[in-house]
């Protein structure tokens, strides 16, 4: 007998739009009935980070070539649909410039010819990527198979709960009070908004009293950019990818140029329109996220990953009792790849900065370093390096995302002059590529969150080494050194800092409003100088991923109802546990899956209730699984393997298998 199941699907971003493309897939393969509710308010395939009518100035941070929602070929047992088969963010790029491919909306001119300019080391405007995932979705809406029903709700999810009577068991209720039956509920829910934290709270109570203007974290998209003045100081608090939005349209979003500087083709020169603010940064750093390298793919093809492999960490669980932790058995094989990387380039294209044969030091550092049962490798190895590297010509990796730590300056000007000086070298080693030593062990940082990526999810490690170890420490040291913007943005930073449009507050920078004059003030400990003021301050920050602290309806709802609840993790004392910023969930196979299949290391992930109790239909993929997955904001890798950058792709997979597989009984 075929069954008729029906599944919502809430979020009908990247994440949503696999789940539909893989229940489309598998329907087909196995001939399996389904109707599927797509719910968002957001348009589907883009939703609401990668719409269409955002800015064009808007960049993605990883190049054309890397952001795929299909798997490659033989990732998966089951391929997609023949029309999607193999198509990438680039394949379908060169298919639009071809002609072979026709986007969901006539495209300008001026979109067509920047199609045509994009290579895949290329970073495309996120626009652009939400036009491929509109046309991924109109193509499978397109040839759906017979077996598949689909329908789109422009709307929100507000509630959800578990029936008490008919053959359904959930209903799944939409703003405006239409209410959906459901088999499954599938969470796809991406960025949702959040309360602010109390010192928000404080700039928000401020602003109101003395006519201050004050802008919580939002995606760039929905920023209002006109409304701020020109020639006024502007406060901007973060420094990451959503500064360099800010940046970008603040200064050619209001008119004004860059141009190359004909002294030294690296450097950029700003031509201002006049109607840019005075913008005064500060983040923790006090330095933006450093910029991505130039290279042929998006991992260096020189790169040797010979530590912080997958095999390498079974091995270490296999023999080791109890939970892993991150600082005592994973950190060290990162940073050996990063050690061996960035020494192996340093001989390779400066043999002046060792003091002896870098052929022989990079043989004992190889002895070093691939012995697994010296628990002093690292002290042996610094005593290495210190002897035989020149001082100024050794990896200080701590430097590396905190480069001004501990450093006093005696102005802005000053502490200026020593960011773009920071600046332009970092530009120079993106633009070296895979010769910039330095580069190559941020290279070898990057690929290791892919691994580590997987090893989290299929072997895990100990909560209390989740929370402070790797979220407290790693996180935000690999985040500021991997996850930075094409070099093109830091070039225009410096050039915006030398035209006097951008200064830097330093490092470690309190914000907060002074009630006594009516202002917003800003200082860093390490800047001697005046604290800066403004009548208008912005976050460059999209809001927090964090389910305890998001203000959707649904959640709140489904919380109160007892369906779903955030994880709460141990910590190292023992005494009082930390909310997760993701969802408790349950983790199991797949139905069907086995040890040889192509997505053997997926995971079916069940929302976790009341009671511990787990609910059988109510599936969560991506953001929300931050409490058990890492990296969760990725995007899927095109060309990667399914337990490997494709991952978030093999979870909807993972949710295909167990929605259509045989009924389970009712609860």
């Amino acid at each position: 007998m075929v069954i008729q199941q029906r599944v919502v699907v809430v979020g009908a971003g990247p994440r949503g739009l696999s789940v539909v493309e893989r229940l489309a897939a598998h329907s087909a393969a196995h001939g399996i009935r389904v109707h599927v509710d797509l719910v968002d308010p957001f348009p589907p395939g883009p939703g609401h980070v990668w719409r269409t009518d955002q800015s064009e100035l808007f960049l993605m941070n990883t190049p054309s070539l890397f952001p795929t929602v299909i798997a490659a070929d033989g990732a998966l047992a089951v391929p997609a649909l023949e029309p999607l088969r193999g198509v990438s963010f680039e394949r379908w790029r060169r298919g639009v410039v071809a002609g072979e491919i026709t986007p969901v909306s006539p495209l300008t001119d001026e979109q067509r010819d920047q199609l045509a300019r994009l290579t895949p080391q290329g970073y495309p405007p996120r626009a652009t990527y939400g036009r491929y995932l509109a046309w991924v979705f109109a193509t499978l809406r397109e040839n759906l198979p017979r077996t598949v029903e689909l329908a789109v709700h422009r709307a929100e999810a507000v509630d959800a709960w578990v029936r008490t009577d008919g053959r359904h068991r959930y209903s799944v209720e939409l703003a405006g009070g239409v209410v959906l039956p459901a088999d499954a509920v599938v969470l796809a829910l991406g960025h949702l908004d959040a309360h602010l934290r109390p010192s928000q709270k404080e700039l928000v109570d401020g602003a109101a009293e003395h006519g201050l203007t004050y802008w919580p974290p939002t995606v760039p998209a929905d920023a209002a950019w006109p409304d701020l003045p020109h020639g006024e100081t502007v406060l901007v608090r973060g420094m990451g990818l959503n500064f360099c939005d800010a940046l970008a349209q603040l200064t050619e979003g209001r008119g004004g140029r860059f141009t190359t500087d004909l002294d030294n083709p690296e450097r950029l020169v700003y031509h201002p329109s006049g109607r840019e603010p005075k913008i005064v940064a500060g983040s923790r750093r006090g330095t933006p996220y450093r910029a991505k390298p130039r290279l042929r793919g998006y991992y260096a093809a020189s790169l040797q990953t010979r530590f912080f492999t997958v095999d390498a960490v079974r091995h270490v669980a296999a023999s080791s009792p109890g939970e892993l932790s991150f600082d005592r058995q994973l950190g060290p094989l990162i940073r050996k790849d990063a050690v061996w990387n960035y020494y192996v380039v340093l001989a390779r294209t400066a043999p002046d900065a060792f003091l002896g044969d870098p052929r022989a030091f990079l043989d004992r550092l190889d002895e070093i370093l691939t012995d697994r049962t010296d628990v002093n490798w690292a002290r042996k190895s610094d005593a290495l390096i210190s002897d035989s590297v020149v001082p100024g010509r050794q990896l200080q990796q701590a430097r590396l995302a905190r480069p001004f730590e501990d450093v006093s300056f005696a102005s802005h000007d000053e502490y200026a002059a020593a960011v773009v000086h920071y600046l332009d070298r970092d530009v120079h080693g993106s633009l070296q590529g895979e010769d910039d030593p330095v580069k190559m062990a941020i290279a070898s940082l990057n690929a290791a969150r892919s691994v580590l990526k997987c090893v989290l999810a299929e072997i895990g490690i100990s909560d209390s080494s989740w929370v402070h170890e790797l979220q407290r420490e790693f996180e935000p040291f690999v985040e500021g050194l991997a996850s930075g913007p094409p070099v093109l943005r830091i070039q225009q930073l410096a050039a915006l800092t030398r035209a006097g449009i951008v200064r830097f507050l330093g490092p470690e920078p309190r914000f907060v409003v002074d009630r006594s004059e009516g202002y917003f003030v800003a200082a860093s400990p390490w800047v001697e100088a005046a604290p800066v003021r403004s009548r208008w301050m912005i976050e460059a920050m999209s809001p927090s991923n964090d389910v305890h602290r998001n203000i959707s309806p649904l959640l709140t709802h489904m919380h109160e109802r007892g369906l779903v609840r955030a994880k709460l993790m141990e910590t190292r004392d023992g005494a009082s546990p930390e909310t997760s910023t993701g969802l408790d969930v349950s983790r199991e196979r797949p139905r069907g899956a086995h040890d040889d299949d192509a997505a053997a290391g997926s995971f079916v992930y069940r929302a976790v209730g009341d009671k511990d109790a787990v609910e059988p239909g109510i599936h969560v993929i991506g953001l929300q699984l931050s409490s058990v997955q890492w990296g969760v904001s990725i995007a899927a890798e095109a060309g990667a393997p399914a337990h490997l950058g494709a991952r978030t792709i093999a979870d909807a997979d993972a949710i295909a298998r167990e929605i259509l597989g045989e009924p389970r009984a009712r609860q």
